[in-house]
Parts: structure tokens; sequence; C-alpha cells
């Protein structure tokens, strides 16, 4: 049973290993689009990119990229020079910012393809370091939500205007057996004040 937070809340959830090994190795690690890609879902995943790098600065710095984003989730990555730590791996607070950017990207892209907009924030999240991250290329994959979880967000979006979103966010390292970072965050969109 998972532990409570202070405030009475559940921790978000660090999904299974078998289902990241699944998921990592079925995206290859630098995915071009799709041919015959859903153009909605292109549309989407393109003014993503354009809105993280217009809007998020240190995205730039970090040569953040958004890779791809399809039924096994949100793959978003950067190059491990610009982030790493004197030991020559990937650095912690690099490491964070691309998991919380993942479960951010995902939020929206759920927004977009539900026709929704609104303010996304990240509420809470936690963070596990296995092992340390030393590959060149670091990707990290957002998983989608459970399909229950995501009509229960959605409605109660539509309903009330504000709603929370537990994701959870896996990033690959040297042993493909398990992920060298788990992540799970808290993300909630309000829609402002309803008439």
């Amino acid at each position: 049973m998972a532990r409570a937070t202070p405030d009475g809340s559940r921790p978000p959830p660090f999904p299974d290993r078998l289902a990241f090994q699944t998921r990592m190795k079925s995206i290859p690690s630098s995915a071009p689009a799709e041919p015959n890609a859903d153009p909605v879902r292109s549309a989407l995943l393109q003014r993503l990119a354009q809105t993280i790098t217009d809007q998020i600065p240190i995205t730039k710095s970090m040569g953040f990229t958004v890779e791809s984003y399809s039924a096994e989730g949100l793959r978003v990555s950067m190059p491990l020079e610009p982030n790493r730590n004197p030991h020559q791996t990937a650095f912690a607070g690099s490491l964070n910012a691309l998991c919380t950017l993942a479960g951010w990207g995902m939020t929206n892209l759920i927004l977009g393809e539900a026709g929704l907009a609104g303010a996304v924030v990240l509420r809470r999240s936690s963070i596990k370091y296995r092992e340390p991250v030393n590959t060149d290329h670091v990707a990290a994959l957002c998983l989608p939500p459970p399909e229950g979880d995501l009509r229960y967000f959605l409605a109660m979006l539509q309903e009330k205007g504000q709603a929370k979103l537990e994701l959870a966010v896996q990033i690959e390292g040297t042993d493909s057996e398990r992920p060298a970072v788990l992540y799970g965050g808290s993300y909630v969109v309000s829609q402002g004040s309803r008439a």
C-alpha cells in the first residue's frame, strides 16, 4: 500500500518494470515522424514542441527535444553533454526537469486531443534515481494514464473546470532490465472561472 503524504494524498505511481521495458524497446531512440501519422496528433506535437521552446527558456540550454507521441506515450530527450555533472553522468536536476517536462507535455497533448484547454501546473512530484545515466542521448518516456483515470480526469475538467492527472515517466539506463529513473507527477489543469 502506498504511503500517504502529509496532506493525506497518495504519491504519484511508479509503473512496473516490464511495462517500461516493453515500451522503451518499441520506440527507436531517434523516432522519425511516421509517414502515415495522424495529422491532428502530428500538429499537436509540433505545437507542443514550439510552445516548450518558446515559453520555457531552460529547454534551450538543455537541448530538450520532443521526439514522438504514440499510444506508448510521449518521448522527449536531451543530450548528455550540456546536462552532465562532474561525474560525467546526467545531472539530477536536468533529469528531473526532463521528466517534469514530459508529464507537462503529455497533459497538454491529452487536452489538445480532447479539444480542451487549460493552464497546466505541476502540483506534486516524486523521483527515484536508481542508477547514474551516462548515455549520450537521454530519453524519457511519459506513459499514458490508465483509461479509467483519463476518463475521470476529462469528466472532472469538463464538469468542475479543474482536474488532476497522475502521470509516470521513466528514463532508461544502462541496465535494460529496469529504468534508471522513475518519476511520478501530479498535474493540475484549471480552466479558470466558469460562467
